[in-house]
């Protein structure tokens, strides 16, 4: 499937994910306006914490690709 058939225009559109959902996630993340930007904010640095993308990957699209940087606890 190439990226011409990932944006077309009809009912059928397959939505992407493009930011972080502000409302799915743990209590002590933090998003930044744009949705790009997530900042741990407890000072326990050993729990578990989850955020999710503001729509599924669709399984049509194969592959899709995203990174996730871990500045560690100064960055």
């Amino acid at each position: 499937m190439g990226d011409s058939e990932l944006m077309t225009s009809n009912n059928d559109d397959i939505i992407l994910p493009t930011t972080w959902d502000i409302r799915d996630k743990s209590s002590f993340i933090d998003i930044d306006s744009s949705g790009l930007k997530v900042t741990y904010i407890d000072s326990d640095d050993y729990k578990a914490a989850i955020v999710r993308a503001n729509h599924p990957i669709p399984s049509e699209c194969g592959i899709f690709y995203f990174e996730i940087i871990n500045k560690g606890k100064n960055g």
